[in-house]
Protein backbone atom coordinates (compact mmCIF):
# COMPACT_ATOMS: atom_id res chain seq x y z
CA UNK A 1 0.00 0.00 0.00
CA UNK A 2 2.96 2.33 0.57
CA UNK A 3 3.44 3.06 -3.12
CA UNK A 4 -0.17 3.74 -4.07
CA UNK A 5 -0.87 7.12 -5.65
CA UNK A 6 -3.85 9.24 -4.63
CA UNK A 7 -5.78 8.00 -7.67
CA UNK A 8 -5.03 4.37 -6.79
CA UNK A 9 -6.04 5.03 -3.21
CA UNK A 10 -9.29 6.52 -4.51
CA UNK A 11 -10.11 3.31 -6.38
CA UNK A 12 -9.23 1.15 -3.37
CA UNK A 13 -11.18 3.30 -0.91
CA UNK A 14 -14.22 3.47 -3.20
CA UNK A 15 -14.36 -0.33 -3.27
CA UNK A 16 -14.19 -0.48 0.53
CA UNK A 17 -16.89 2.18 0.88
CA UNK A 18 -19.25 0.29 -1.42
CA UNK A 19 -18.63 -2.95 0.49
CA UNK A 20 -19.36 -1.32 3.84
CA UNK A 21 -22.46 0.54 2.70
CA UNK A 22 -23.83 -2.65 1.16
CA UNK A 23 -23.21 -4.51 4.43
CA UNK A 24 -25.36 -2.02 6.35
CA UNK A 25 -28.49 -3.72 5.10
CA UNK A 26 -27.24 -7.28 4.80
CA UNK A 27 -25.06 -8.04 7.82
CA UNK A 28 -25.79 -7.76 11.53
CA UNK A 29 -23.03 -6.82 13.97
CA UNK A 30 -22.15 -9.20 16.76
CA UNK A 31 -19.73 -7.30 18.97
CA UNK A 32 -17.44 -9.47 21.10
CA UNK A 33 -18.42 -7.58 24.27
CA UNK A 34 -22.13 -7.36 23.50
CA UNK A 35 -22.84 -9.96 26.19
CA UNK A 36 -21.71 -7.61 28.98
CA UNK A 37 -24.88 -6.73 30.86
CA UNK A 38 -23.52 -5.30 34.11
CA UNK A 39 -20.53 -3.35 35.34
CA UNK A 40 -19.76 -6.27 37.64
CA UNK A 41 -18.72 -8.34 34.62
CA UNK A 42 -14.96 -8.78 34.93
CA UNK A 43 -14.51 -7.87 31.27
CA UNK A 44 -16.04 -4.43 31.73
CA UNK A 45 -13.29 -2.55 33.62
CA UNK A 46 -10.70 -4.07 31.30
CA UNK A 47 -12.54 -2.38 28.41
CA UNK A 48 -12.15 1.07 30.01
CA UNK A 49 -9.37 3.57 29.32
CA UNK A 50 -9.65 5.77 32.42
CA UNK A 51 -8.92 9.23 31.10
CA UNK A 52 -7.79 12.65 32.30
CA UNK A 53 -6.67 14.94 29.48
CA UNK A 54 -7.77 18.43 30.56
CA UNK A 55 -5.09 21.07 30.32
CA UNK A 56 -5.50 22.05 33.97
CA UNK A 57 -5.03 18.50 35.29
CA UNK A 58 -2.68 18.54 38.28
CA UNK A 59 -0.23 15.88 39.49
CA UNK A 60 -2.51 15.16 42.46
CA UNK A 61 -5.43 14.57 40.11
CA UNK A 62 -3.30 12.21 38.02
CA UNK A 63 -2.40 10.23 41.15
CA UNK A 64 -6.12 9.99 41.95
CA UNK A 65 -6.82 8.77 38.41
CA UNK A 66 -4.21 6.04 38.81
CA UNK A 67 -5.51 4.98 42.22
CA UNK A 68 -9.02 4.69 40.78
CA UNK A 69 -7.71 2.60 37.89
CA UNK A 70 -5.94 0.28 40.31
CA UNK A 71 -9.02 0.01 42.54
CA UNK A 72 -11.43 -0.86 39.75
CA UNK A 73 -9.03 -2.70 37.44
CA UNK A 74 -9.35 -0.43 34.41
CA UNK A 75 -7.35 -1.33 31.32
CA UNK A 76 -5.36 1.89 31.24
CA UNK A 77 -4.85 5.42 32.48
CA UNK A 78 -4.87 7.68 29.43
CA UNK A 79 -3.04 10.97 29.96
CA UNK A 80 -0.97 13.61 28.22
CA UNK A 81 2.73 12.95 27.77
CA UNK A 82 3.81 15.18 30.65
CA UNK A 83 2.37 12.70 33.13
CA UNK A 84 3.43 9.38 31.61
CA UNK A 85 6.47 8.93 33.92
CA UNK A 86 4.26 9.62 36.95
CA UNK A 87 1.54 7.25 35.75
CA UNK A 88 4.05 4.52 34.90
CA UNK A 89 5.46 4.64 38.41
CA UNK A 90 2.04 4.82 40.10
CA UNK A 91 0.60 1.88 38.15
CA UNK A 92 3.59 -0.41 38.59
CA UNK A 93 2.49 -3.89 39.62
CA UNK A 94 -1.19 -3.29 38.81
CA UNK A 95 -3.49 -4.54 36.05
CA UNK A 96 -3.63 -1.06 34.49
CA UNK A 97 -1.18 0.24 31.91
CA UNK A 98 -0.06 3.77 30.93
CA UNK A 99 -1.60 5.14 27.73
CA UNK A 100 -0.47 8.41 26.13
CA UNK A 101 -2.22 10.72 23.69
CA UNK A 102 -0.13 12.13 20.84
CA UNK A 103 -0.86 15.15 18.65
CA UNK A 104 -3.72 15.88 21.01
CA UNK A 105 -6.32 17.25 20.54
CA UNK A 106 -5.92 18.86 17.10
CA UNK A 107 -3.83 16.31 15.21
CA UNK A 108 -2.35 19.09 13.10
CA UNK A 109 1.32 18.64 13.98
CA UNK A 110 3.80 17.11 11.57
CA UNK A 111 4.25 13.36 11.31
CA UNK A 112 7.86 13.77 12.48
CA UNK A 113 6.83 15.67 15.60
CA UNK A 114 4.19 13.06 16.43
CA UNK A 115 6.71 10.27 15.90
CA UNK A 116 9.14 11.94 18.31
CA UNK A 117 6.34 12.45 20.82
CA UNK A 118 5.42 8.78 20.46
CA UNK A 119 8.97 7.57 21.02
CA UNK A 120 9.36 9.80 24.06
CA UNK A 121 6.10 8.53 25.55
CA UNK A 122 7.12 4.91 25.09
CA UNK A 123 10.58 5.54 26.55
CA UNK A 124 8.79 7.08 29.55
CA UNK A 125 6.65 3.97 30.04
CA UNK A 126 3.59 4.31 27.78
CA UNK A 127 2.32 0.94 26.59
CA UNK A 128 -0.37 2.28 24.23
CA UNK A 129 -0.60 5.40 22.07
CA UNK A 130 -3.73 7.31 21.00
CA UNK A 131 -2.88 9.61 18.08
CA UNK A 132 -5.14 12.19 16.45
CA UNK A 133 -5.54 11.92 12.69
CA UNK A 134 -4.66 15.07 10.66
CA UNK A 135 -8.23 15.80 9.68
CA UNK A 136 -7.47 18.45 7.09
CA UNK A 137 -5.81 15.89 4.81
CA UNK A 138 -9.01 13.82 4.83
CA UNK A 139 -11.31 16.80 4.26
CA UNK A 140 -9.23 18.19 1.41
CA UNK A 141 -10.91 18.23 -1.99
CA UNK A 142 -9.88 15.74 -3.22
CA UNK A 143 -8.80 13.87 -0.06
CA UNK A 144 -5.03 13.49 0.28
CA UNK A 145 -5.08 9.76 0.94
CA UNK A 146 -1.39 9.22 0.12
CA UNK A 147 -0.24 11.89 2.58
CA UNK A 148 -2.69 10.72 5.25
CA UNK A 149 -1.51 7.10 5.01
CA UNK A 150 2.17 8.00 5.23
CA UNK A 151 1.55 10.46 8.07
CA UNK A 152 -0.14 7.77 10.17
CA UNK A 153 2.36 5.09 9.20
CA UNK A 154 5.24 7.29 10.35
CA UNK A 155 3.68 7.55 13.81
CA UNK A 156 2.66 3.90 14.01
CA UNK A 157 6.12 2.73 12.93
CA UNK A 158 7.63 4.93 15.65
CA UNK A 159 5.50 3.11 18.25
CA UNK A 160 7.17 -0.21 17.53
CA UNK A 161 5.26 -2.97 19.30
CA UNK A 162 3.03 -0.59 21.27
CA UNK A 163 -0.57 -0.63 19.96
CA UNK A 164 -1.69 2.63 18.36
CA UNK A 165 -5.28 3.89 18.37
CA UNK A 166 -6.04 6.41 15.62
CA UNK A 167 -8.58 9.07 16.63
CA UNK A 168 -10.78 10.07 13.69
CA UNK A 169 -12.79 12.89 15.32
CA UNK A 170 -15.98 11.55 13.75
CA UNK A 171 -18.08 14.53 14.84
CA UNK A 172 -16.15 16.70 12.40
CA UNK A 173 -16.26 14.24 9.49
CA UNK A 174 -19.33 15.13 7.41
CA UNK A 175 -20.11 11.90 5.54
CA UNK A 176 -20.19 8.15 6.16
CA UNK A 177 -17.96 7.70 3.13
CA UNK A 178 -15.16 9.78 4.65
CA UNK A 179 -15.50 8.01 8.00
CA UNK A 180 -15.06 4.70 6.20
CA UNK A 181 -12.10 6.07 4.24
CA UNK A 182 -10.39 7.28 7.43
CA UNK A 183 -10.95 3.92 9.12
CA UNK A 184 -9.53 1.98 6.19
CA UNK A 185 -6.44 4.17 5.85
CA UNK A 186 -5.75 3.92 9.60
CA UNK A 187 -6.08 0.15 9.36
CA UNK A 188 -3.77 -0.05 6.36
CA UNK A 189 -1.21 2.13 8.18
CA UNK A 190 -1.08 -0.44 10.99
CA UNK A 191 -3.46 0.88 13.63
CA UNK A 192 -4.55 -1.52 16.35
CA UNK A 193 -7.73 0.49 16.93
CA UNK A 194 -9.70 3.21 15.23
CA UNK A 195 -11.25 5.57 17.75
CA UNK A 196 -14.19 7.93 17.43
CA UNK A 197 -13.30 11.19 19.16
CA UNK A 198 -11.02 13.25 21.37
CA UNK A 199 -13.95 14.54 23.41
CA UNK A 200 -12.54 18.06 22.94
CA UNK A 201 -13.86 19.03 19.49
CA UNK A 202 -17.20 20.55 18.63
CA UNK A 203 -19.91 18.32 17.22
CA UNK A 204 -20.95 14.86 18.30
CA UNK A 205 -18.81 12.46 20.33
CA UNK A 206 -19.17 8.71 20.02
CA UNK A 207 -22.40 7.38 18.51
CA UNK A 208 -23.48 3.80 17.99
CA UNK A 209 -23.98 4.57 14.30
CA UNK A 210 -20.38 5.73 13.84
CA UNK A 211 -19.02 2.83 15.88
CA UNK A 212 -20.97 0.37 13.74
CA UNK A 213 -19.75 2.03 10.56
CA UNK A 214 -16.12 1.93 11.72
CA UNK A 215 -16.51 -1.67 12.83
CA UNK A 216 -17.71 -2.69 9.39
CA UNK A 217 -15.00 -0.62 7.71
CA UNK A 218 -12.14 -2.54 9.35
CA UNK A 219 -13.65 -6.02 9.54
CA UNK A 220 -11.77 -7.10 6.43
CA UNK A 221 -8.50 -6.90 8.43
CA UNK A 222 -9.65 -9.31 11.17
CA UNK A 223 -7.30 -7.52 13.59
CA UNK A 224 -8.27 -3.84 13.95
CA UNK A 225 -10.62 -3.01 16.82
CA UNK A 226 -12.86 -0.06 17.70
CA UNK A 227 -12.61 2.38 20.60
CA UNK A 228 -15.59 4.57 21.45
CA UNK A 229 -14.73 7.84 23.14
CA UNK A 230 -16.43 11.18 23.64
CA UNK A 231 -19.51 11.62 25.81
CA UNK A 232 -19.73 8.03 27.05
CA UNK A 233 -21.02 8.63 30.57
CA UNK A 234 -23.51 5.84 31.35
CA UNK A 235 -23.35 2.08 31.42
CA UNK A 236 -26.27 1.97 28.99
CA UNK A 237 -24.24 3.98 26.49
CA UNK A 238 -21.33 1.59 26.95
CA UNK A 239 -23.68 -1.28 26.13
CA UNK A 240 -24.77 0.51 22.96
CA UNK A 241 -21.13 0.88 21.93
CA UNK A 242 -20.37 -2.77 22.68
CA UNK A 243 -23.41 -3.86 20.70
CA UNK A 244 -22.16 -1.76 17.76
CA UNK A 245 -18.76 -3.44 17.86
CA UNK A 246 -16.57 -1.40 20.24
CA UNK A 247 -14.05 -3.26 22.37
CA UNK A 248 -12.66 -0.30 24.28
CA UNK A 249 -14.28 2.75 25.89
CA UNK A 250 -12.39 5.96 26.53
CA UNK A 251 -13.98 8.03 29.27
CA UNK A 252 -13.31 10.28 32.24
CA UNK A 253 -16.40 8.75 33.86
CA UNK A 254 -14.98 5.33 34.72
CA UNK A 255 -15.72 5.52 38.43
CA UNK A 256 -19.31 6.65 37.81
CA UNK A 257 -19.75 3.80 35.36
CA UNK A 258 -18.55 1.24 37.90
CA UNK A 259 -20.90 2.71 40.50
CA UNK A 260 -23.73 2.82 37.94
CA UNK A 261 -24.44 6.51 38.42
CA UNK A 262 -24.71 9.21 35.76
CA UNK A 263 -21.54 11.28 35.33
CA UNK A 264 -21.48 15.06 35.07
CA UNK A 265 -22.18 16.46 31.63
CA UNK A 266 -18.78 18.19 31.48
CA UNK A 267 -16.97 14.84 31.58
CA UNK A 268 -15.72 13.27 28.37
Amino acid sequence: MENLTDSQWEVYITTKINNVLNSLVSEAISGSLASITAASDSRFPQAIDHTLLKQDATPAQIDKLCDEAIKFGFKSCCVNGLYIPQVTKRLQGSLSIPCCVVGFPLGAGSAKSKALETKDAIESGAEEIDVVLPLGLLLSNPPQYYELFHHLKTVIDAAGLAPVKVILETGLIPTPELKIAASVIAAEAGAAYVKTSTGFAGGTGATKEDVGLMYRAVQYTARVKIKASGGVRTFETCQEMFNAGAERIGTSSGVSLMQNITAATDSY
